[in-house]
């Protein structure tokens, strides 16, 4: 709920109110613990904020594991590749990676668990179709608070328009 300050500003407050009982179990009170949640509120709307840049991105962004497993898959993940959300996330990335490319993913695993980061990495990418879509990777290490990486962050931009372009051009 909300509460106002003396000073007139109104803040968000978790309370707890819980029955004080007498010895015959007669309610006789109540016990209030009201408790400050405007850092929680603060930060509820920052993550929702960030949450609405990632699903309106063009660009592929997904999380993995340490160990390759797909973790999280926006919009532009589906409009690049096909694959619904509920398709990929539990599955290996390496779906997406055709065969003589797979150590690529090697690569890229080895240098996030360095704590690198990987950027414009231009290669190709394999649709649910099973059509090669010519790809620009930017990947980096997922942290936690204590700064040990814990996950991968891929964020894939199709360049088949540059690549189209580039083929004109030569």
């Amino acid at each position: 709920t909300l509460r106002k300050r003396s000073a007139g500003k109104v803040f968000p407050i978790s309370l707890t109110i819980s029955p004080i009982k007498d010895e015959f179990g007669k309610v006789i009170g109540a016990s209030q613990i009201t408790r400050d949640i405007t850092v929680e509120k603060e930060a509820e709307a920052k993550q929702a904020i960030l949450a609405s840049i990632i699903e309106a991105s063009d660009d592929a962004i997904i999380s993995k594991t340490l160990e390759g497993i797909i973790t999280s898959w926006n919009l532009g993940a589906e409009r690049i590749f096909g694959y619904k959300a509920e398709e990929a996330v539990g599955k290996p990335i390496t779906i997406l990676i055709p065969a003589e490319r797979l150590s690529e993913e090697e690569y890229i695993l080895s240098t996030i668990k360095n704590g690198e980061r990987i950027q414009h990495f231009k290669t190709t990418r394999l649709s649910k179709e099973g059509n090669e879509i010519p790809i620009s990777l930017t990947v980096s290490p997922v942290k936690d608070k204590e700064g040990s990486i814990i996950g991968i962050s891929k964020i894939a931009r199709n360049i088949s328009i540059e690549k189209l372009a580039e083929e004109k051009q030569a």
